[in-house]
């Protein structure tokens, strides 16, 4: 590690939040262009940034000041990443499984009434969150913010834009059932 980073590195093990802000300014940049050239989706390479600091602040006190802090930051990057590239291809699966199911529906009337009663309970459940919840639910889904847009929109802490969002998709899930909710997800790629 060069000198310039064991001593960041040091401080922050400490707490010293200053020295965070340097190595985040020093690598953020570079770790969002490792990302996307993976992903090819900005938002997610976005969310894998932040995602990747909040680590290291959380479990700074654990780092190995001897070791590369760029080998370190780039072999949890990478790991991040591939953790998000296998959610997606299993999510890919789901989709397809699901739409491999809706194709063997001989009636499509009887379809888009399972879809809009899906989709009727989800907007009845949705309009029944908790009034932040709500609003950070629909800038996440129906408007496409990204956490850290909604945050800094709403004031609040990304933290916080996270379990509201994980929140909602609990109760959704609970309410619409695993086929409800794969539905509800395919509403909002197509329609929104």
């Amino acid at each position: 590690m060069a000198n310039e980073d064991r001593e960041y590195v040091e401080s922050l093990k400490e707490g010293g939040f200053a020295a965070f802000e340097v190595l985040f300014k020093k690598y953020a940049e570079n770790l969002y262009a490792f990302t996307l050239s993976i992903t090819r989706e900005p938002y997610i390479a976005e969310e894998i940034t932040q995602l990747v600091f909040m680590k290291i602040w959380e479990k700074r006190d654990q780092i190995e000041k001897d070791l590369p802090f760029k080998s370190f930051i780039f072999s949890i990057a990478y790991s991040e990443t591939i953790s998000w590239l296998r959610k997606e291809k299993s999510e890919k699966r789901k989709t397809e499984g699901y739409k491999a199911e809706t194709e063997t529906v001989s009636n499509e009337t009887d379809y888009f009434i399972e879809f809009n009663n899906i989709k009727s309970l989800a907007i009845q459940t949705i309009d029944n969150f908790p009034k932040k919840r709500k609003e950070i639910f629909k800038l996440s889904r129906e408007q496409g913010y990204s956490n850290k847009e909604i945050a800094t929109r709403l004031n609040i802490s990304v933290r916080t834009v996270e379990s509201q969002i994980s929140a909602a998709l609990k109760t959704l899930k609970e309410k619409l059932g695993r086929d409800g909710i794969i539905g509800l997800l395919f509403y909002f790629v197509m329609f929104h």
